[in-house]
């Protein structure tokens, strides 16, 4: 009779995990890692984020109020407007032209001037939400003071035609909605129809 040894009734080998097995331990620990981002990324959002943006706003909002003079309320709600709108028009031709710095021979100081050139059009953009804002919040302060029933019509009225419109989520604000600087999206910004507008055909026209 043959024996047979221990060998090779045993493999010397682990025994190979199954598929299926790795397959589960694999989406349970990116699913965690995910909500430990998520975690991470809301906290970041909400006490460091979010501080920072408020702190801008209502200490340029207070800048405005200490000279209400040079920023009345018309003022301040109608070059808002005109510059949100001017920016609008520009995102294209401006897209184009970083396109081309870009393709054009890099250097230490060209590096320098988009990157300040950014800094300034993300503050001009900023002071123009913040004229848009505190010059339509001062108008109504004006014309419908602080009484109960013109504030609850006119937020009633504005709630409908943003469900109208399908835009209600534009009612949100930091810490739900975080932008970061990236470098493809320098001038662009979504609209309601996000529509590519390009000036030089208009002007032509």
């Amino acid at each position: 009779m043959q024996s047979v040894s221990v060998a090779e009734e045993t493999p010397l080998g682990p025994t190979p995990e199954p598929f299926e097995l790795r397959e589960e331990h694999r989406h349970r620990t990116g699913h965690c890692r995910k909500r430990l981002l998520h975690l991470g990324d809301s906290l970041f959002s909400l006490f460091l984020i979010t501080p920072m943006v408020v702190a801008h706003w209502r200490g340029t909002w207070g800048w405005m109020d200490l000279n209400g003079s040079h920023f009345p309320g018309w003022l301040c709600f109608v070059l808002g407007a005109t510059l949100h709108t001017t920016f609008a028009l520009l995102r294209e031709p401006l897209n184009a032209a970083l396109t081309l710095a870009r393709a054009a021979p890099k250097s230490r100081w060209s590096g320098v001037k988009r990157w300040l050139v950014n800094r300034m059009y993300t503050y001009a953009f900023s002071m123009a939400c913040l004229m848009h804002w505190r010059g339509g919040w001062n108008v109504m302060e004006l014309y419908f003071a602080f009484n109960l029933l013109p504030a609850l019509s006119i937020s009633a009225i504005c709630l409908v035609g943003l469900v109208l419109s399908k835009s209600v989520r534009n009612l949100l604000a930091p810490p739900f909605i975080i932008l970061t600087d990236r470098k493809e999206a320098m001038f662009s910004f979504p609209t309601r129809f996000r529509m590519k507008v390009n000036i030089c055909s208009l002007l032509n026209r």
